[in-house]
């Protein structure tokens, strides 16, 4: 079945619910000294669209795999109205509370498995998809990935199963940033063109601007019939902050407090 059409009010309303995804993920890591913003920011326009015009609680499985997003993630579910907002502030990394720097199962509503172990997350969601298969059941299964993750082996053991057995009811999301941990990533294992290697493998791939709300919008509408979909979002690490983006020190660094200033200033001139 197709996504839902093309309308400008919703791309609207998508885009604000990434700048509010970002804007909260600046307080949270600033406020309680986190690391991993460069990684959340990347893929906050992924997750606007996602839980602005795609993403349905009821029936809808999503994985964070690359599990150091999880501030991110913890954000857009606050702000779709998973759990009051305010949590995000008095929880996030603080100790005997459930918002940790990677998502742990059944701690939040929506958080269905446990993450921040690389490799893992379409292994995952390519099981729930052909479990929803087995027994008829609605919905989807969304994955978003890092392309750093995407160096383990796993990751293409799960791309090949999920073709195997037709999986169209999978969405795999890869967060293509060029920036792992250490180095940009043809400096540690160049994966080339993933769009191509998709194609390749029989998937209904294809290649957009990460931080193009409505490109994102066509490529989750799209109906990939008796395939998997994969949507390579090209993207910056530390996307929107000029101060964070495309460097590797804010993987690990948090904001401190004249970060935060020019940050949030750059953020609402947006």
């Amino acid at each position: 079945m197709e996504g839902p059409g093309l309308d400008q009010k919703q791309i609207d309303a998508c885009r604000a619910l990434s700048k509010s995804i970002r804007r909260d993920v600046l307080k949270m890591t600033w406020e309680r000294k986190a690391a991993f913003i460069g990684t959340s920011f990347s893929c906050a326009d992924i997750l606007g669209v996602l839980y602005g015009g795609f993403y349905h609680q009821d029936d809808d499985l999503m994985i964070m795999s690359k599990g150091h997003g999880a501030s991110a993630w913890y954000a857009a579910l606050a702000e779709a109205g998973a759990f009051d907002r305010e949590r995000l502030f008095k929880e996030f990394n603080v100790s005997g509370f459930h918002m940790g720097v990677h998502p742990k199962r059944n701690s939040l509503p929506g958080i269905r498995t446990s993450t921040g172990s690389l490799g893992h997350g379409l292994g995952l969601a390519a099981g729930a998809a052909l479990a929803k298969k087995a027994n008829n059941r609605p919905g989807r299964a969304y994955v978003i990935l890092g392309d750093g993750e995407c160096n383990e082996g796993s990751v293409w053991e799960g791309f090949l199963f999920a073709h195997r057995y037709g999986l169209d009811n999978l969405t795999a999301v890869i967060d293509r940033n060029r920036l792992q941990s250490y180095a940009h990533d043809d400096k540690v294992l160049d994966m080339g063109d993933m769009n191509e290697k998709l194609l390749a493998m029989g998937w209904d791939s294809v290649s957009v601007d990460g931080h193009d709300h409505a490109a994102l919008w066509e490529a989750f509408a799209r109906a990939a019939r008796g395939r998997p979909m994969a949507i390579v979002a090209n993207t910056v690490k530390g996307k929107g902050v000029s101060l964070f983006e495309d460097k590797v020190l804010w993987h690990y660094k948090w904001p401190e407090d004249e970060h935060y200033e020019q940050a949030l200033k750059e953020l609402e001139q947006a």
